[in-house]
């Protein structure tokens, strides 16, 4: 399931091939809504981090998820990788799946969301839905 995710945000990423419209970067709004698969909502925190060749990776925000949903501006670099990992209340990680700037300009992407359903059973993912917004 993480090569699905893996192979979902690649193919997304290699979809949005942008022109640079807008110079300046405001911000693009990060969404994330997980869900159980029995519906209830995951209780839980989400990091966006930068992976680095050598020690942790750097945390960029870190945000607790209220009702299964959270949601955060940040301005992306150009040609950067991020992380996303989903951690629950108890502190395991259900899911951690990399993001990328490369092959868009990030100052078009105004927004990207994330539905995540988790198998209650085993924490393992279920599925996965993404939307991006592009602004030229």
């Amino acid at each position: 399931m993480r090569k699905f995710v893996a192979l979902v945000s690649l193919a997304i990423a290699s979809t949005l091939v942008a022109y640079s419209a807008h110079p300046q970067s405001v911000g693009t709004t990060l969404v994330m809504q997980a869900h159980w698969d029995n519906s209830s909502p995951v209780q839980g925190t989400v990091t966006l981090s930068q992976p680095n060749l050598i020690g942790p990776d750097t945390v960029i925000v870190t945000k607790t998820l209220s009702k299964g949903r959270t949601s955060v501006a940040v301005s992306l670099a150009a040609n950067s990788l991020y992380n996303v990992t989903l951690l629950s209340s108890a502190g395991t990680q259900l899911v951690k799946f990399p993001i990328t700037t490369a092959l868009i300009n990030p100052s078009n992407l105004s927004k990207a969301e994330i539905d995540l359903v988790v198998h209650a059973a085993d924490n393992s993912l279920a599925s996965a839905h993404m939307d991006v917004a592009m602004s030229f």
